[in-house]
C-alpha cells in the first residue's frame, strides 16, 4: 500500500474513533464501544442490502434506487481511496482484532484470510456491485426515457 493511501487510512481512522467515542461518551472501554461500532456497521451493511431488495419487490421505485446507488456509489469510492472499510479497520483498532465483515464468507469458500485478502475482497464486491446497479440504472433510464420518446 502507497503511503498516500496509509496516510489518508489513519487520518481517518483517527477522526473516525474520536467521533465514535464522542458518540459513546458513556462506554469507557474500547472494545466495548468497537462491537458497538460493529454492530452499526453491520446493521446499516444490511439495510442497504435489504432496501436495495425492497426496491426490486415491494416499492418497484426508480427514485429509491437512484438513491441507493448513490450511497453505493460514494462507499465504492472509500473503499478505492482507503484500501477497503475504514469503518472496519476502526473496528478492529479498537477492539483489539482482524476479523472482517467478509471474513465468514471467505472461510466458506477456504480462502486464506489476511488483512490484504480481506480488503480485496472487499473492494472486488464493491466493484462488481457498484458495476451491475450501473448498468441497471441505465437500462431502467433508458426504458423510461422511451415512454416519452417515440423511436
Amino acid at each position: 500500500m502507497s503511503n498516500s493511501r496509509i496516510m489518508i487510512q489513519e487520518y481517518l481512522v483517527n477522526i473516525l474513533e474520536t467521533f465514535f467515542r464522542k458518540l459513546f461518551f458513556w462506554e469507557d472501554d474500547s472494545a466495548r464501544i468497537g462491537k458497538m461500532i460493529r454492530f452499526l456497521h453491520h446493521f446499516l451493511t444490511y439495510c442497504f442490502l435489504i432496501l436495495y431488495i425492497i426496491s426490486h419487490t415491494v416499492i418497484p421505485s426508480y427514485l429509491l434506487l437512484c438513491v441507493l446507488y448513490v450511497w453505493f456509489v460514494l462507499i465504492w469510492i472509500h473503499h478505492i481511496i482507503t484500501g477497503g472499510c475504514i469503518i472496519s479497520k476502526v473496528e478492529q483498532k479498537l477492539i483489539g482484532d482482524n476479523t472482517s465483515f467478509i471474513d465468514p464468507i471467505m472461510e466458506s469458500f477456504h480462502i486464506p484470510i489476511t488483512p490484504e485478502s480481506s480488503s480485496g475482497i472487499i473492494i472486488m464486491g464493491s466493484t462488481m456491485l457498484v458495476g451491475m446497479l450501473t448498468l441497471e440504472l441505465f437500462s431502467r433510464t433508458l426504458l423510461t426515457l422511451k415512454t416519452y420518446i417515440r423511436i
